[in-house]
């Protein structure tokens, strides 16, 4: 039912049985800060040049509150020449620093995009063995397409819009605090409905948004798996139970879907009650403070006009960070890899020969079942071995096994004497390749194919290596 929470998020019980992790808010801190650090300089810049442009812009209240403090003064020469002038300057100004506030904006975010890309495939294909295996398709589909989506948006737009609507805001009344000091602390009396409307947007938003992805990947998960193993489906005749489990995962998402829709449709109204109360205040205390004297004319309306001004900065803001709720979520899971220790393993060791041994190996998926049980086997070095058998039987099982991806329960897998489960990642991956059957085949010839691992390779070498 919308406005009814679902069950609350919990990251240690995901949707699906393996996923990579989320990352911890420390570590989405921390990377945030190293991507500011990197591109610190065009950061530094586009501050530069929103605070030229906001600067522009409160050219126009100051001069239109001068003017009716002039008229209210009963002053015969109102230099509306001069006035137009310095408007229409300060009006060009303001057009051409916003032209480059945009542009400096969305060509930090690219740049950050793209280190946020890179950052995350570099860290994926160095991540263990086995890792990327047991988190399964769907989890990780997820998070290299709809979660580098949402951050592409965030990236694009919400952090420079983040960045331009604080120096706004704090630009704003600065001139509200120099044009009309009286009335400067009048723009608080919206803040405690906007800090409670905040407050309870803020503390539901982030787990909703986070479960919501978790939703996704679950999805995707289970499309993902009913259609890799579609014969397999076909043959046990299991198209309803998959079918039903995809209605149920789909079910589950558009719950969240609805219920975070649901915070919006609360958020956004207070966002304009506040707005209101803001203007409305200043009108009314500032025509109080000019009837005792105490304030000009001339210095309510710029107080009322600088007023009316934030609450585009103030809704950007709010905007924006509601949109960061979601790309933070994305970028928990994207950043979450950062936080798989790598496997260091004994980087001493090292085979001598060819030769593969595995005496009596027991190993299972899942703790206390075992799969494998007592396999021993010797291959020679330059020999062939084939593993026959029905489905299921643990063929691939052992395949991954010997290739190092996993670690036996109980027994040893050697290579040229040394011990596969000690060795460090990058030394297994120089000794051992497994090839699967999972391959993909680009348009063009073989050669063009072939040379995708060595763009120079003649064609001696592509028959040497067939």
């Amino acid at each position: 039912m919308i406005g009814v929470a679902p069950p609350p998020y919990d990251p240690a019980a995901p949707t699906t049985a393996n996923t990579l992790p989320v990352g911890a808010p420390a570590t989405v801190r921390a990377y945030t800060g190293e991507l500011l650090r990197r591109h610190r300089r065009a950061f530094l810049l586009l501050v530069t040049v929103n605070t030229v442009a906001v600067i522009a812009s409160m050219a126009g209240p100051y001069l239109l509150g001068g003017l009716v403090e002039r008229v209210s003064d009963g002053a015969r020469e109102l230099h509306l020449g001069l006035t137009a002038t310095f408007f229409v300057v300060a009006l060009a100004v303001q057009a051409l620093f916003v032209r480059e506030v945009r542009l400096r904006g969305a060509m930090l975010g690219e740049r950050m995009l793209a280190d946020l890309r890179e950052d995350f495939l570099v860290r994926s294909v160095g991540l263990p063995p086995g890792v990327l295996e047991r988190a399964g398709t769907g989890d990780l589909l997820s998070r290299i397409t709809t979660d580098i989506d949402r951050l592409g948006n965030a990236m694009r737009e919400a952090v420079p819009q983040l960045a331009i609507g604080a120096v706004w805001v704090v630009l704003l009344l600065g001139g509200l605090v120099v044009t009309a000091p009286p009335l400067a602390p009048v723009v608080l009396i919206a803040v405690p409905l906007l800090v409670i409307g905040c407050r309870w947007y803020f503390r539901r938003a982030p787990s909703a948004y986070r479960s919501e992805a978790a939703g996704y990947a679950a999805v995707a998960a289970a499309l993902a798996e009913t259609v890799d193993a579609g014969r397999t489906v076909e043959a046990h005749r299991l198209d309803a139970r998959r079918i039903e489990l995809s209605e149920q995962r789909i079910r589950e998402w558009t719950a969240w879907e609805r219920y975070t829709l649901w915070l919006r449709s609360v958020l956004f109204p207070v966002i304009n009650v506040t707005h209101v109360t803001v203007l409305a205040s200043v009108l009314l205390i500032g025509g109080v403070f000019v009837l005792q004297g105490w304030i000009g004319v001339g210095q309510m309306t710029t107080a009322a006009l600088i007023a009316q001004m934030l609450v585009d900065p103030v809704g950007l803001i709010l905007r924006w960070y509601d949109e960061l709720q979601v790309a933070q979520v994305s970028l928990a899971r994207l950043v979450g890899v950062r936080d798989i220790e790598p496997d260091a393993g004994d980087g001493a060791l090292s085979p001598e020969g060819r030769d593969v041994h595995a005496d009596r190996v027991h190993f299972g998926y899942v703790e206390g079942v075992d799969v494998l049980r007592k396999v021993s086997l010797e291959v020679a070095p330059g020999t062939r071995l084939a593993l026959v058998g029905p489905s299921g039987a643990g063929k691939s099982t052992l395949g991954r096994l010997l290739a190092g991806i996993y670690g036996p329960r109980d027994g040893r897998i050697t290579l040229g004497g040394a011990e596969l489960s000690r060795m460090s990642a990058e030394r297994v991956r120089s000794h051992v390749a497994l090839v699967n059957q999972e391959h993909h085949v680009f348009v063009g010839s073989l050669r063009d194919n072939l040379r995708l691992a060595r763009t120079g390779a003649t064609d001696a070498e592509l028959w040497a290596a067939l």
